[in-house]
């Protein structure tokens, strides 16, 4: 079903009881230009518009929330591919997974998810406890990662001031790869879904490197010297420990008011290590701490003939890194954001009447301003943004629409990149944070023609984005032959999208296919340099549901973009999947990438005036990847009442500065 900011999908019995936790379900919808990897658990845009954000009955879900998940609960679920100035910064897409919540019993239940060809694993187990209006969740969630076959091929060439040209191969022949994570997370609700919603929660993150490492032919040619040829070493190791405390409430005062408020504390302490000996050693540690403090509170009103919602989201963070060995530096960052919005949406009669209600078309006003502040030693900025937003849907027919959007919105570089730190990348490169970048608006209109029917869903989207003395990448060549990589405000970076999705049911509630592809067009405009690029992108699902058994496939392109100076072609995926469901159990066979050997994990290119560079990365963990999940869910308790919480907020960002591949 369209609705002005996106769709709501019901899903059907069969796909619900096909899947065994929230990713599965998700697969199973196959909604437009999401790539949902049942084996590592995430969700991602293939176009990168921006980040997925997942919720569950409104509020913002980590991974173990949809593990635990269980899909024959669930009533629908809204696809919002337009958000309004509701949502943060950086947010392409919004599911909101609307579900029932037991009333009185328990569930306890296990996710297995383990790769048979290489060491990946993801395995949660959970329990859940209601009585009446309380409820008492735990879960703990362990990953883990180690591989051996991720190399990486580099062709880099060099001009030097005096016009020659200095030539780099860095061929990898070895590289292992770890990381064990643990999460821990212990939650109390309680809850009166006519009145009210008070929800407690504690959590725990620990992820720990206990070391990784790289080995390297590197050959160069040039610089008065002949062809050289040496075997270079990376190595690193790094582990962060991070609680957190949430505190939500949700309250109606009468009839159609409501007020929402949330508090989250995060802190963060991190440890890192890295050497690396290409052409001299070069290593350093990074001690670091961060402590930030998000409060939200949000009024709505459900006044005729719209609803009006306003609020307040405020972030108080200090961030103190400090970095020894080769890279001596001391970061002390205090940084705040604050950001209030108003919105009103409703609908209203223009033309003849197109539906039952005698609405045809859908609106929606908002308004958002945020002031970002940032001081670190003697760089500072103080700036207000706003984010005026405009969604209008007319309903041709009972079958056709047409939206419109207009947006401005605001992007604030992360932490890491306007320290005043220099990291080395290679013998010839460095990372460096400009603490002088600015914050800068981002405009976007977007178009949308869409058919439905019951078996049949077909969408025309167009997009123009312009990003306005935005932050580009920027190099600079020292006098001795340095090449420095910085972030600056430069001209912009302008984007044209022309994109087709089509669903189809082929058999009912037996056989579904979607394919989707798109025409993306990128004008690159900076100081010193003017870059275009167009690439296309597809992908093509299909999924058959033959009683206890379900078989799934899914295969995309690779999405292909130019930012800057820099190209990048992300690797395509294939994804094939046969589950069989018996009493409370799913098991599921997994096969990523079949009939690869090495499939490509990213193409990437530099064409600056001083460098250019060609690099390809190669997993050969993940060709022909097979992997087991084994899910078990057991429940006694059969009332279910709605709850629902509408906001959440995290905090991940350690301002740490990571080395440019």
């Amino acid at each position: 079903m369209n609705r002005i900011d996106g769709m709501m999908y019901i899903p059907s019995d069969q796909q619900k009881s096909s899947a065994s936790n929230g990713y599965d379900l998700l697969s199973l919808l196959s909604l437009p230009k999401i790539r949902v990897d049942e084996v590592n658990h995430s969700v991602s845009a293939i176009d990168n518009k921006g980040n997925v954000q997942i919720r569950i009955n409104g509020a913002v879900a980590n991974k173990s929330d949809l593990m635990a998940l269980n899909p024959i609960n669930i009533k629908s679920v809204e696809f919002i591919d337009n958000p309004s100035v509701r949502y943060g910064e950086g947010i392409g897409y919004v599911i909101n997974i609307k579900s029932k919540r037991a009333d009185s019993g328990y569930t306890l239940g296990a996710s297995l998810t383990n790769s048979v060809t290489s060491w990946q694993g993801d395995n949660i187990v959970y329990a859940k406890w209601n009585h009446k209006n309380s409820e008492l969740g735990f879960t703990y969630d362990f990953g883990y990662n180690d591989i051996r076959h991720f190399l990486t091929n580099e062709t880099s060439d060099y001009q030097l001031n005096d016009g020659s040209h200095y030539y780099i191969w860095r061929t990898d022949s070895a590289r292992r790869i770890r990381s064990f994570t643990n999460d821990i997370k212990l939650k109390y609700v309680l809850a009166d879904s006519a009145s009210y919603v008070f929800q407690a929660t504690l959590s725990g993150s620990f992820c720990h490197n206990p070391g990784s490492n790289k080995f390297s032919r590197f050959t160069s040619q040039g610089n008065g010297e002949g062809i050289q040829s040496a075997l270079i070493t990376d190595y690193g190791q790094d582990k962060s420990f991070s609680p957190v405390i949430d505190l939500y409430f949700f309250h109606t005062l009468g009839k159609n008011h409501s007020i929402t408020a949330n508090l989250v504390g995060t802190s963060i302490s991190t440890n890192r290590y890295n050497f690396n000996n290409e052409g001299s050693e070069y290593a350093y540690y990074v001690d670091g701490k961060t402590w930030s403090l998000t409060s939200e509170a949000v009024y709505e009103n459900k006044l005729k003939p719209f609803t009006l919602s306003v609020g307040v989201n405020n972030q108080v963070k200090y961030t103190r890194n400090i970095y020894s060995g080769d890279a001596m530096s001391t970061n002390n960052m205090h940084s705040s954001t604050t950001y209030l919005f108003g919105m009103i949406k409703g609908s209203l009669s223009l033309f003849p009447q197109r539906n039952e209600s005698g609405k045809n078309i859908n609106y929606s006003i908002g308004l958002g301003a945020s002031n970002a502040q940032f001081r670190q030693g003697n760089a500072s900025y103080n700036r207000w943004l706003f984010r005026p937003k405009l969604s209008l849907t007319y309903l041709i027919s009972k079958s056709w629409s047409l939206s419109y959007d207009l947006e401005v919105s605001q992007h604030i570089s992360q932490i890491a990149m306007i320290s005043n730190t220099r990291i080395r990348t290679n013998s010839m490169e460095w990372t460096v944070g400009n603490p002088n970048i600015k914050p800068n608006s981002v405009f976007k209109n977007t178009l949308k023609l869409a058919y439905s029917k019951p078996r049949f869903y077909y969408e025309l989207y167009g997009e123009w984005r312009n990003n306005h003395n935005c932050n580009m990448a920027s190099y600079e060549r020292t006098v001795d032959n340095q090449f420095l990589y910085m972030q600056k405000n430069q001209p912009h970076v302008n984007m044209f999208i022309i994109d087709n999705y089509l669903s189809y049911d082929i058999i009912p509630d037996k056989l579904k296919a979607s394919v989707d592809g798109g025409m993306y067009r990128y004008f690159n405009r900076g100081d010193n340099y003017n870059h275009c690029l167009t690439s296309w992108l597809y992908s093509i699902g299909l999924q058959a549901f033959l009683g206890k058994w379900t078989l799934t496939g899914f295969a995309d392109s690779g999405y292909k973009f130019m930012e800057g100076e820099t190209w990048n072609h992300q690797g395509g995926t294939t994804q094939l999947r046969c589950s069989y469901r018996f009493g409370n159990c799913h098991l599921s066979l997994i096969i990523q990438h079949p009939f690869e050997s090495h499939p490509k994990f990213v193409h990437q290119g530099l064409v600056n005036q001083f460098m250019h560079k060609d690099i390809v990365a190669r997993s050969n963990d993940d060709g022909n990847a097979v992997s087991i999940s084994i899910s078990w869910r057991f429940n006694s308790g059969r009332k279910y009442k709605k709850v629902e919480r509408r906001m959440e907020n995290k905090d991940t960002q350690t301002g740490i500065i990571v080395p440019k591949l």
